[in-house]
């Protein structure tokens, strides 16, 4: 496969759609619309983090895009030239859930939604993270912050479905820390 063209269909103020003109390697011609993000500086950061008591801290986030919410692991954009992904994955674990992690150690990385965007995922597992208070308010989030007891995660995820979204990220993290034993 081969990308002949790109043309920008569209730009707003956090993404941009991209029209990429392509030939297949037995010379078809073809077109594919992409989303791109705009101020990443690299790849997103999601965090599964774990208090010392083993339980896992989510979060219910109301998403625009499916008018509803989520449930979800916290995370975040590396939108800071800055910042490490590290430092964000800190940053944004404290920011969203109130949260601190005195080390995060990546665990895995991922494309997310290959088809549709160029976001690639870097997860972290944040271990024995304790609350520190309150989470900030941020005026484009809506964010519930909750904690499941580790070993029965799987159980709980089951017991919402058709109740609630809920993100496939949290079920990703799972196995590859069971495989690192790091859970």
């Amino acid at each position: 496969m081969e990308i002949v063209k790109k043309e920008l269909a569209w730009e707003g103020k956090f993404v941009r759609v991209v029209k990429k003109y392509f030939k297949t390697k037995s010379g078809k011609e073809g077109l594919w619309e992409a989303v791109e993000r705009k101020g990443l500086y690299k790849r997103i950061v999601i965090i599964f983090a774990v208090t010392k008591d083993k339980e896992v801290v989510l979060e219910s986030n109301y998403r625009l895009t499916c008018e509803c919410p989520v449930l979800e692991l916290p995370a975040g954009l590396t939108d800071r030239p800055d910042e490490s992904e590290e430092e964000a994955a800190k940053r944004e674990l404290l920011e969203e859930t109130g949260y601190q992690a005195k080390e995060v150690i990546p665990i895995f990385s991922s494309m997310g939604a290959p088809g549709l965007t160029n976001s690639e995922y870097i997860y972290f597992f944040a271990p024995d993270v304790q609350f520190q208070g309150k989470p900030e308010d941020s005026e484009g989030e809506e964010i519930e912050v909750m904690t499941v007891p580790l070993d029965q995660l799987t159980s709980f995820l089951l017991e919402l479905q058709g109740k609630m979204k809920i993100d496939d990220k949290i079920l990703n993290a799972l196995p590859i820390l069971q495989c690192k034993g790091l859970i």
